[in-house]
């Protein structure tokens, strides 16, 4: 067997084991992790993919870490014009918004962070994930340790006054527990205890002077992310070349 056929084989095995490995509810978003990768054997291929496909995840890293340091650039100048943009006050607001959407996550209730999250998000986790888990006699349990990182990976400045309804979209990285369990037995029916290092993209937006979170995608998605073009009008800079 070549090396190209050895490559094509551990690619098909990892996309193989990624899509059909059995699903578990993630917290805040109900967006899909793989219980897979939590056991020992998938932790042990896990590791062993890590190793094959190191220039890949090199490849990632790198255009990550140009992507942050750019988006972090941005931010300063637009936190000239806009102090909600400076990255010092867009770290803290986001970091807030994070730590209550899951204290109050478990409590199955929306209303409890509304003003910490969009219409459109409140909207939708209430209906298509709280209440379906409580139809199913479901409870998602779910408690943040920490945050260990965040970081911007892309951002889509609108022309509006103070920069209203622009989006930027972090990769925030936290220790995590989440799990489901049946309600009268409070027996665990998916995932586990204990917590774990998770990675979400968390997309905010900057509504009526307030970053409120607007959706969360996959970990996976980082790259995706990383890889786009920030849009941000050159009349965004307009303060701060006045200033200068």
């Amino acid at each position: 067997m070549t090396l190209k056929q050895k490559q094509l084989l551990f690619t098909i095995i990892f996309i193989a084991i990624l899509f059909y490995a059995d699903p578990v509810y993630a917290g805040p978003g109900g967006t899909v992790a793989k219980a897979f990768f939590k056991t020992w054997w998938g932790k042990t291929i896990l590791a062993l993919l890590a190793i094959i496909f190191l220039p890949l995840i090199i490849y990632m890293k790198t255009v990550e870490f140009f992507a942050v340091r750019k988006a972090k650039k941005e931010l300063l100048k637009l936190g000239m014009v806009n102090k909600d943009f400076s990255w010092l006050n867009v770290e803290k607001h986001v970091t807030d918004v994070f730590t209550r959407v899951h204290h109050d996550w478990s409590n199955e209730d929306m209303k409890e962070v509304s003003e910490y999250v969009n219409h459109w998000y409140w909207q939708n986790q209430q209906s298509v994930h709280l209440n379906k888990w409580k139809a199913e006699n479901l409870k998602n349990i779910c408690h943040l340790d920490r945050i260990t990182n965040i970081k911007p990976l892309y951002l889509e400045i609108s022309e509006a006054e103070n920069f209203e309804d622009s989006k930027i979209a972090f990769s925030i990285t936290a220790n995590i527990e989440d799990y489901l369990i049946d309600r009268d037995s409070r027996r665990i029916v998916k995932g586990k205890n204990g917590y774990n290092s998770e990675e979400k993209i968390w997309i905010m937006e900057y509504t009526e002077g307030k970053w409120l979170l607007d959706d969360i995608r996959d970990g996976d998605l980082s790259l995706q992310f990383a890889k786009l073009e920030n849009v941000i009008p050159e009349r965004a800079y307009k303060g701060v070349l006045s200033k200068s």
